[in-house]
């Protein structure tokens, strides 16, 4: 695993201390989470270029396309 620093606010340091047990891990959780949130405004992007474009997405695929991709992700 890569290690990298982040450099926070004191203020913020002192509440991670006193209130979290484990200030990586919930680093780390936040990071994931920002990633999902980016990749989902992506999808959501390309998702209304393509109904701009009017690519031909019958409805059923696109149903089945977000159900594919939904059960692909891992939270």
């Amino acid at each position: 695993m890569v290690k990298i620093s982040v450099s926070l606010p004191e203020d913020l340091v002192n509440y991670l201390d006193r209130y979290v047990a484990n200030p990586d891990g919930l680093i780390e959780t936040v990071l994931e989470e920002w990633r999902h949130k980016q990749e989902d405004e992506t999808l959501a992007e390309a998702c209304a270029i393509a109904d701009e474009l009017e690519m031909g997405w019958e409805e059923e695929w696109q149903t089945a396309a977000i159900m594919d991709w939904e059960a692909l992700r891992v939270y």
